[in-house]
């Protein structure tokens, strides 16, 4: 699946159960974490393979090849970690 324009396909990662320490989260405080599958040819601050904090609410879920990915535009990244 190639993204279009502004937008940017990204594949969502599960939340870490605990941290490399061995404390284990007891709640959903962790943000969830999506890595980039591919990027529209009209994004240059995100390059596929980021790993990006993003508005879950504006992104659009698709089933593609057996897999569930997520199609959101660049304005609505917050981070890359």
């Amino acid at each position: 699946m190639k993204a279009l324009g502004k937008n940017i396909v990204v594949q969502r990662e599960q939340p870490q159960e605990s941290t490399a320490g061995g404390i284990i989260y007891t709640d959903n405080s962790q943000a969830t974490v999506a890595q980039v599958i591919s990027v529209g040819e009209e994004v240059t601050t995100v390059t596929t393979g980021d790993r990006l904090i993003i508005n879950w609410g504006a992104a659009n879920q698709v089933k593609y090849g057996g897999e569930t990915l997520n199609i959101v535009h660049v304005d609505h990244v917050f981070a890359r970690v």
